[in-house]
């Protein structure tokens, strides 16, 4: 997995916030999500971020783990991250958030990107 090389990041004690300058979206992430930003920035594995997750929250590697593929699926659905196997060979989930993402996401969409959108 590696950050798309059109999103810009800004760390802030609340979290992070990540732009897109490719799709004009921008999308604030809360604590927890910016812990799984900021380790795949460092160049961490999924295991290596559940390891962390499992550790720092003191929850089960299974929890951390499902936690850890739903957000990656979720980044990659929105094109933050782009994953090292070929287009196509992943379920992309949508444009809507669901699940752990509502929760680790806030999204807030451009005036433009709307607009494009509804064309």
């Amino acid at each position: 997995m590696k950050i798309s090389e059109h999103v810009r990041t800004t760390i802030t004690q609340d979290g992070a916030v990540l732009m897109n300058i490719k799709g004009g979206s921008m999308l604030t992430l809360n604590p927890s999500g910016s812990i799984i930003w900021q380790q795949l920035s460092d160049g961490r594995s999924p295991e290596q971020i559940t390891s962390h997750l499992a550790s720092e929250f003191g929850i089960s590697r299974e929890q951390a783990s499902a936690d850890v593929n739903e957000f990656l699926e979720q980044l990659e659905a929105q094109h933050l991250i782009e994953s090292a196997e070929s287009p196509g060979s992943r379920k992309h989930l949508g444009r809507k958030p669901t699940g752990l993402f509502c929760n680790l996401f806030g999204r807030r969409n451009s005036h433009a990107a709307q607009e494009r959108g509804s064309k």
